[in-house]
């Protein structure tokens, strides 16, 4: 009997593993744009703003439903 729940487990496991021929998977960088990196003039960073909005996404409302297809 135990070998029996074994066997089926061992079996279950690698199911997930398979997959079929030529089949890649999503590709998830395409998922979510990716902003281009920003390089600041100088070294201070600005001190944080609790509450704030990310200065490198003006529009994350918009950016989030064009990722969406929206």
């Amino acid at each position: 009997m135990r070998t029996r729940i074994l066997a089926l487990a061992a079996i279950a496991a690698l199911a997930g593993c398979g997959g079929s021929p030529g089949s890649v998977g999503p590709d998830e960088f395409s998922i979510v744009p990716n902003q281009p990196l920003v390089i600041p003039s100088t070294n201070a960073l600005p001190p944080p703003r609790p509450n704030g909005t990310n200065p490198a996404d003006p529009a994350p409302r918009s950016i989030a439903a064009r990722a969406m297809g929206g």
